[in-house]
């Protein structure tokens, strides 16, 4: 791998901060969502055009020393290059995670959504108690993914909840949410933007689904006065503890109260909710739970319980492209599966850029790569992630099967090219 790839990381980094520093202070200042959206999305177009031009140096740095008579053109030009071509996709991710992108949405997500938990909560409630939150939104997640809505002022999506960014329309967004939802995970404060929240929660009988997560004690207190004078509904009694408490309402309208001390609480919170609402989960097919979930259905009643259909059968994405659907697919360890396969496939060529050695890389890469992940490539991708609906599962399969051929063509080409400009090199 040419030093250069490496070091234009930093490069590549100073360039993006300097070039989003003005969409951060327009986005922070503005509170738009719309401007939100159209900013990451200039972000990730800078962040990909650039990854393409570092690899591109990198990979064209390696022609610019002459190739003595001893010298073995696969080391010193292919397979340099070939690398930078390769590390792509693994060096945007890298650089994704150092500048800290996530994942947007927006309302248009929401129309395929089939299985997801509604985070409510007040914006000023998001710098308060971040470790703990990822806790619950974790916890929680390993059912169904996790949505709330996002602030109109953040550059980056916090970790945590995904965020949905919307226009001035929340309100109906909300309610649509809460009624599709399978959980509600409500952060109880008195803002008037919660309250009203919680009001349709209560007028459309949702409270059953609903766990309420409570940090402050003092406006807790404040909101059990505002929930008894509006609605009469009286809420239990919480000890003045230092830690974050959660309750939800039990079939016989008591509440169990569950005090967050430790990490293991908000597992035994989860469990104490499945085992009280199981109604809500009997009526969801399993495969659609998280990956633990999945993998317990799995153990207990067959592949056929859990994974739909429309994943199974034969992935010609993966079989054409294994090394891309390795690391755009959401398998488990994919880098450490990606660095291993080119690992091998570098030490079977060898040194020796001759016939017989490709040949030997060729049938490795069919028999080891290209027709076992043909095969369960599909299932993997299912069990690895968290998919909200069949709907987008579907799309991102299709999306990488295009993607297959075009960077199969790409390098294929790529290979073409270098070895016809090193025939003008000799």
């Amino acid at each position: 791998m040419p030093s250069s790839l490496p070091a234009s990381t930093i490069w590549v980094l100073i360039v993006f901060l300097f070039l989003t520093l003005p969409l951060r202070l327009l986005i922070y200042y503005a509170k738009s969502y719309r401007l939100v959206i159209l900013s990451r999305q200039i972000a990730d177009g800078v962040l990909f055009a650039l990854t393409i031009l570092a690899t591109l140096g990198a990979a064209s740095s390696v022609f610019y020393h002459p190739l003595v008579p001893n010298d073995n053109v696969f080391l010193k030009y292919i397979a340099p290059a070939s690398a930078s071509f390769i590390l792509s996709v693994p060096y945007f991710y890298i650089l994704s995670y150092l500048v800290g992108r996530r994942p947007f949405y927006t309302k248009k997500h929401l129309a395929n959504l089939d299985y997801f938990t509604v985070y409510l909560r007040s914006f000023n409630d998001e710098r308060k108690g971040k470790k703990l939150k990822q806790r619950m939104t974790k916890a929680l997640s390993e059912w169904f993914p996790v949505y709330a809505i996002g602030k109109p002022d953040e550059f980056m999506p916090p970790p945590g909840a995904k965020r949905i960014y919307v226009d001035d329309d929340w309100q109906e967004i909300v309610l649509d949410m809460i009624l599709r939802s399978q959980i509600i995970l409500q952060r109880i404060n008195t803002s008037d933007n919660y309250l009203w929240e919680f009001e349709q929660c209560y007028k459309l009988q949702l409270l059953k689904k609903s766990i309420f997560w409570v940090d402050n004690i003092d406006e807790y207190r404040e909101f059990q006065k505002i929930a008894m004078q509006r609605f009469g509904l009286v809420f239990p009694y919480i000890e003045n503890r230092k830690c974050h408490v959660a309750f939800y309402q039990l079939p016989d309208l008591t509440f169990r109260v569950i005090y967050l001390t430790v990490k293991e609480d908000y597992q035994r919170l989860k469990l104490l909710f499945h085992k009280d609402h199981r109604e809500i989960f009997d009526t969801n097919q399993a495969y659609l739970y998280g990956r633990k979930e999945k993998l317990v259905q799995l153990i207990k009643f067959g592949i056929d319980s859990i994974i739909p259909k429309e994943a199974q059968g034969w992935s010609w994405a993966a079989f054409w492209c294994p090394e891309y659907y390795l690391i755009f697919q959401h398998i488990k360890h994919r880098l450490l599966l990606f660095f291993i396969f080119t690992s091998l496939e570098g030490i079977i060529v060898g040194t020796n850029f001759v016939p017989e050695n490709i040949f030997r890389m060729l049938m490795f890469r069919l028999f080891f790569a290209m027709i076992p992940l043909g095969a369960n490539g599909k299932k993997m991708v299912w069990l690895s992630h968290h998919w909200e609906s069949v709907r987008y599962y579907q799309r991102e399969e299709q999306f990488l099967r295009k993607m297959a051929v075009w960077m199969s063509i790409a390098y294929i080409l790529f290979w073409v090219v270098a070895i016809i400009a090193l025939q003008f090199i000799r």
